[in-house]
């Protein structure tokens, strides 16, 4: 159904990961769609510690019979890389690739474990396949990419997504950032697959939402994660999932943790009729 990316052009902390987290979580438990998270970013774990306790040790054992060969894989996705480099990953394939949130609403394609730049530069390269690959099984696949424009990996992914989430954060320098990147590549930031979103944001200084969205020209309120210090802890424990779970999910009620889930359910509102727009523009 659809490829939405998770991207900043910015070298600082944007909250770019865990907007993908928050977002994918609260539209897997909402609507009726069944989602993949996929981890694009290089040495980073702070997707997979959004959902579980990271032991240094761990590894994920995979096993599935590809053809009449058994793959014996150590990491999924370096195993599902492999499938499709060989021709032999199809999009019901990808699931024993996976770590599973919410059976047959969100799984979890972790992040490369390579330390080494070049081998995860090799293994990325497949990424633009894989993500065609899953948007055949999926109704939407999320990716966090990496936060550079110079990969061709990256800009592949990005030329391949339906909507880019533009992330950054309630900083002067970041908000020029973004205007700039968007102007300097129009045919890659079009109007209607771009949705900017404000991470960390707090209403109680000068960078809100509405200011911000006057500030770089958006008709309509842009969609915002804000700074939450009681969800801090539930990302800190892998309990992102959890979190919404306790917490309930219409944010009606009054309560401390309510703003984040108004904010998730209008951030997937305006995806939701941003892909119906991008349908009817076809």
């Amino acid at each position: 159904m659809a490829v939405i990316a998770f991207w900043s052009d910015s070298k600082k902390e944007t909250g770019q990961t865990v907007s993908a987290a928050v977002i994918a979580t609260y539209m897997a438990i909402e609507h009726n769609f069944r989602i993949l998270l996929v981890d694009a970013t290089f040495n980073d774990d702070t997707l997979e510690r959004c959902f579980w306790k990271v032991n240094a040790n761990q590894t994920t054992k995979v096993k599935q019979n590809l053809n009449k060969g058994k793959l014996d894989i150590s990491s999924g996705a370096e195993g599902l890389a492999s499938a499709i480099a060989s021709n032999k990953a199809t999009p019901e394939i990808i699931t024993n690739f996976t770590r599973v949130v919410f059976k047959n609403r969100l799984d979890i394609l972790c992040g490369l474990k390579t330390k080494v730049r070049e081998e995860y530069l090799k293994t990325t390269a497949l990424y633009k396949d894989l993500l065609h690959t899953a948007n055949k099984y999926y109704d939407i696949v999320f990716v966090d990419l990496e936060k550079t424009l110079k990969s061709d990996n990256t800009k592949a992914m990005l030329e391949e997504a339906d909507i880019i989430m533009y992330n950054f954060t309630k900083n002067q320098k970041q908000i020029e950032e973004f205007m700039e990147c968007v102007n300097k590549n129009p045919k890659l930031f079009t109007k209607l697959k771009l949705i900017p979103l404000l991470s960390n944001s707090d209403e109680n200084t000068v960078y809100n939402v509405k200011n911000v969205t006057r500030t770089i020209g958006e008709r309509k309120e842009i969609p915002k994660i804000p700074y939450t210090p009681g969800f801090v802890n539930y990302i800190s424990d892998g309990d992102v999932a959890k979190f919404f779970l306790n917490n309930g999910m219409s944010g009606k009620s009054f309560n401390k943790n309510s703003e984040i889930l108004t904010s998730a359910s209008y951030a997937c509102e305006t995806i939701v009729k941003r892909l119906e727009e991008l349908k009817y523009s076809v």
